[in-house]
């Protein structure tokens, strides 16, 4: 059994991020207009948090091991949060595309203008200590992730708006 890793003892900056994060933004989510169903909406939100977890879980446990979350190693509850904490990003994200109804190349731009915005995001992340990067890793190996994550999202929802249409 491998030794737990400490960064840090305390309820701190990270902490407050994760909460601060997740409450406010879930409060936007709950603000904006509705344009998507009850079910939509929830796929949506879903979508961030199962993602943010599946990569967590792939890229930062054993045999790859290249980050840890909040204080320690271990798996804590407020790392569960700090997974909830991606969903509010994922609505907005898809919630926007719709908004200003992106198509043709603008895909691609407002893809890398959100894949910016979620390399912020992880930056401010790792200054207050919600990341802890191992092994080499640095936030320039995210940037695929999140192309491919945000992708895949405009993918689905486009599959779910074509067979909406279809009946």
């Amino acid at each position: 059994m491998e030794a737990v890793t400490y960064y840090d003892h305390s309820f701190n900056l990270n902490e407050w991020f994760v909460i601060i994060s997740t409450v406010g933004l879930s409060i936007i989510v709950w603000k904006l207009p509705k344009i998507f169903s009850r079910l939509e909406s929830i796929a949506y939100y879903l979508y961030g948090v199962f993602t943010g977890m599946f990569f967590d879980h792939t890229i930062s446990v054993a045999p790859l091991d290249y980050y840890d979350v909040n204080d320690n190693s271990s798996y804590e509850f407020i790392d569960f949060i700090s997974y909830i904490m991606y969903g509010p990003f994922s609505y907005i994200f898809i919630y926007f595309y719709v908004k200003f109804n992106i198509n043709g190349y603008k895909h691609i731009v407002y893809i890398v203008i959100w894949t910016a915005i979620s390399i912020l995001v992880e930056w401010i992340s790792v200054k207050v200590g919600l990341f802890h990067y191992k092994q080499g890793y640095t936030l320039f190996y995210s940037i695929p992730i999140y192309l491919f994550v945000q992708t895949l999202q405009v993918v689905i929802y486009n599959v779910i708006q074509h067979k909406s249409r279809r009946g």
